[in-house]
This record gives structure tokens, sequence and C-alpha cells, in this order.
């Protein structure tokens, strides 16, 4: 008896061992977002709808620019949208403020909308030959573009490169690639909703054209 409780002791003992390493097994599995995650993609999933549509009439990569924003101002939008931290010389339009970086104050341009400060952005690069001549508009490649622009004298952090790339690989390719996924699934939805509402109409169009009897 002394035996056959002892058997079924080391029996139920290993199956409930079992139970917790398998359960932490599940849990080591289970990949959940946590709130920062949700956060981070909500702010790029934002960002990229003021973005894409500029960026793209302008020839800049929208994660570059995505990147290069949460590089200089972090993960919220300021008020006055000095979201790219373009060095202003005038007095409008622009704020003093103290940059950390480089140790004193210094005046930026400031906006009304997102939009407005990503144009602006746009046209700062293609309107400084030095972008234009470090190659920037001869590639669509992202890095290649980040690399251009760090040599056209954006920033004058030494690691200003090796930030906006790690932003971009980290957190912005990964959303903006998604994104650009559920677009072309869309598009493609729409297209087959689209050849099936024109094959149910000439379907009506031929049966309406065949003689009585068929």
């Amino acid at each position: 008896m002394k035996k056959f409780l002892l058997i079924l002791t080391i029996f139920v003992t290993s199956v409930g061992s079992f139970e917790i390493a398998n359960a932490s097994s599940n849990t080591s599995i289970t990949s959940v977002k946590d709130t920062d995650t949700i956060k981070r993609e909500d702010y790029i999933r934002t960002l990229y709808k003021s973005f894409d549509p500029i960026c793209r009439k302008y020839g800049i990569n929208t994660k570059v620019a995505i990147s290069q924003a949460i590089a200089e101002q972090g993960w919220e939008l300021r008020k006055d949208f000095r979201i790219f931290n373009i060095a202003s010389t005038s007095t409008t339009r622009s704020k003093l403020v103290y940059d950390i970086g480089e140790q004193r104050y210094r005046r930026y341009r400031v906006y009304t909308s997102l939009e407005q400060a990503v144009e602006d952005y746009c046209k700062v690069l293609t309107s400084f030959h030095t972008y234009r001549k470090n190659g920037l508009f001869e590639t669509l490649d992202p890095n290649k573009q980040i690399a251009a622009i760090t040599k056209g004298g954006y920033a004058t952090s030494p690691t200003y490169l090796q930030l906006v790339s790690a932003v971009m690989d980290r957190f912005v390719a990964p959303v903006v690639d998604e994104l650009r996924e559920e677009e072309a699934m869309a598009r493609r939805s729409q297209e087959l909703q689209s050849v099936a509402s024109i094959s149910s109409v000439e379907a009506q169009h031929i049966r309406f054209c065949l003689p009585s009897g068929y």
C-alpha cells in the first residue's frame, strides 16, 4: 500500500510539473505587445498618413522621413509641429529653444500642421544642393537616402546616421511594411470587387440578349 501511494504521489507530482512547464512554455511562445509598443506603432501609423503622399511627391522615402522625425523629437508631436528641428534665421514662424546637443539657444521653424512641416522638410532636402550632390535623389533605398542626408550636413552629431538607421530598422520599417501590405490588400480587394461588378453587369446583359427559350 505504501509502495502504491509512493508511486501515485510521484505520478501526480510529475504530471503537475509537466503542466507547469507546459504553461510556462506556452507563455514564452505567446507574443503579447506591451503598451509602449502599441503606442509607438500607433504613432508611426499616424505619421505615415500625413507623410506618405507628400514624401512620394518629392522622392523622399517615407521610412526615412518618419525615422528622422522620431530621432529628432521622440514619440510625441509638439504643438508647434517642430518635428524635424529645421534651423531658422528668421524671427517669424520660428521659435528660440535651448539645443541640448549644441549646448546653446537656437531658432527653429514652427508650423501650423503636420502636413506643413513635412512639406517644408521635403522642400529643404530638394532645394539644398548638398543633398542632391550626395545622391539623395539617385535612389529610393532608405539606407542610402539616410547616408546622403547625413553627408549633406543635416545634423552635426557624428552618430546621426547610426541613430536614424537604428530607429528605422527597429521601429519604423516593420510598421511601414505592414501598412504597405494592408494598402496592397485593400487595392486587390477593390479590384476584385470591380471585376465581380463588371462580370455581373455583363452576365445580365448576356441574359437579356439571349433568345426566349434559353
